[in-house]
C-alpha cells in the first residue's frame, strides 16, 4: 500500500478508519466505506483523480478543490479542517517530489 493516498491523507497516521473499517484508499481502489454517505460507491476525490488520469491531486493543481470541501468530515471544526487541508497539501508536495 502507498503511504499517501491520492488526496494527500497519510492513511496509517491520519485516518481513523484505516485498519478498522478500511484497508486504505489505494489498496481498495477508492472503494472506501464512507463513500455511501455521499451516495457513491467510490471516494469522489479518488474518482476525480482516476477520471483525469492522474496519480494524485498533486498533479491536478486545483487542490484543495470543491470536491475536498464537499467531502469534508462534518464532525471537524473549521480549525481542524484547515489543519487537515494543510497536512494533506504538505503530503501532496512530498508526492510531487517523488515523481
Amino acid at each position: 500500500m502507498s503511504d499517501i493516498c491520492v488526496c494527500g491523507v497519510h492513511c496509517a497516521t491520519h485516518c481513523k478508519a484505516y485498519q478498522t473499517e478500511c484497508e486504505g484508499c489505494i489498496e481498495l481502489g477508492g472503494k472506501i466505506s464512507w463513500a455511501v454517505f455521499y451516495g457513491k460507491e467510490y471516494c469522489p476525490i479518488y474518482e476525480c483523480v482516476m477520471r483525469k488520469g492522474l496519480a494524485s491531486c498533486a498533479e491536478c493543481g486545483l487542490a484543495p478543490c470543491e470536491i475536498w470541501k464537499l467531502t469534508r468530515n462534518p464532525d471537524a471544526s473549521d480549525e481542524e479542517f484547515a489543519e487537515d487541508i494543510a497536512r494533506r497539501m504538505s503530503n501532496l508536495a512530498l508526492l510531487a517530489k517523488r515523481s
